[in-house]
C-alpha cells in the first residue's frame, strides 16, 4: 500500500538519533511556492530572478511531485514567491549514481530532478512488518554516498529521500528528506561507511552534519 512517496532509511531507533542532532524542521502540507499556486494575479509582481550568489547561499534543492510541486530545502524567498526556483532538471550525476546500485525487486530509485551539481534520489523499499526496515535500503544508500565521495564531478550537494513501505504493519515514520554538503560525504567516507546496518559513531556524526526535513501532509496515516 503506497501511502507516501518516500519515509526514512534508517530504523526508528537511530532516525530518532540523527533527527535529535540535525534538529529537523516539520513541515505540515509544506506550501507550494507562490509562482505556482493556481488562480494568481497576473497583475501579481513575477519573482525575482535569482542571483549567483543567491543560488550559491541556496545550496542544492529538489523537486518532489506530491501532493503538488514542492521544493525540498528551498529557502524563504522560493516559498513566499518573492524569487524564482533555480532551474532543475534530472542531473546525469543522478543517472550515474543510481547504475551503481545493485538492482533488488524490493527496493525502488527514482531519480529527482534537482539543481546544478546537486544529486537528488528517492529510496523506497518494500518491507514485510517482522523484518527488520532498511535492510535493503541501507546498504545501498551506504554505496552511493561512497561512491559520491570518490568522485568530485558528481557535485556539490546530494539529497536522498526514502521511504520504508511496511507491508501487513504499522507505517512508523513520515516522509523524510536529507541533505548534505559534499564536504560530510567526504568526511564520512574519511572516518569509514559502514556496508552493514550498524548504526556507530561515523553514522551518527553523518546524519547529524546534514540536514533533515520531515514532510507530513494534514490527514497522513503514519502509525495507524
Amino acid at each position: 500500500m503506497l501511502r507516501r512517496f518516500v519515509l526514512a532509511s534508517l530504523p526508528v531507533c537511530a532516525l530518532l538519533i540523527a533527527s535529535a542532532c540535525s534538529q529537523p524542521r516539520l513541515i505540515v502540507d509544506s506550501p507550494t511556492p507562490a509562482a505556482e499556486v493556481p488562480g494568481l494575479s497576473s497583475d501579481a509582481q513575477a519573482p525575482a530572478q535569482p542571483t549567483p550568489e543567491q543560488i550559491a547561499q541556496w545550496g542544492g534543492l529538489a523537486v518532489i511531485a506530491q501532493p503538488y510541486i514542492q521544493y525540498l530545502f528551498a529557502p524563504p524567498e522560493i516559498v513566499s514567491g518573492k524569487a524564482q526556483a533555480p532551474p532543475t532538471d534530472v542531473r546525469p550525476s543522478t543517472l550515474q549514481l543510481m547504475d551503481s546500485v545493485a538492482p533488488n525487486k524490493r527496493l525502488k530509485l527514482t531519480p529527482l530532478p534537482s539543481t546544478d551539481r546537486t544529486v537528488a534520489i528517492a529510496f523506497q523499499e518494500t518491507t514485510p512488518f517482522r523484518q527488520r526496515w532498511g535492510s535493503i535500503m541501507i546498504p545501498a544508500e551506504r554505496h552511493l554516498f561512497a561512491e559520491f565521495a570518490a568522485d568530485r564531478s558528481l557535485g556539490d550537494w546530494l539529497i536522498v529521500v526514502d521511504d520504508v513501505i511496511v507491508t501487513g504493519g504499522k507505517d512508523p515514520v513520515p516522509l523524510t528528506a536529507y541533505r548534505w554538503p559534499r564536504s560530510i560525504v567526504e568526511q564520512y567516507a574519511s572516518c569509514g561507511i559502514p556496508m552493514s546496518l550498524q548504526i556507530e559513531d561515523c553514522t551518527h556524526d553523518f546524519y547529524g552534519g546534514g540536514e533533515t526535513v520531515f514532510v507530513i501532509r494534514s490527514g497522513n496515516n503514519v502509525g495507524q
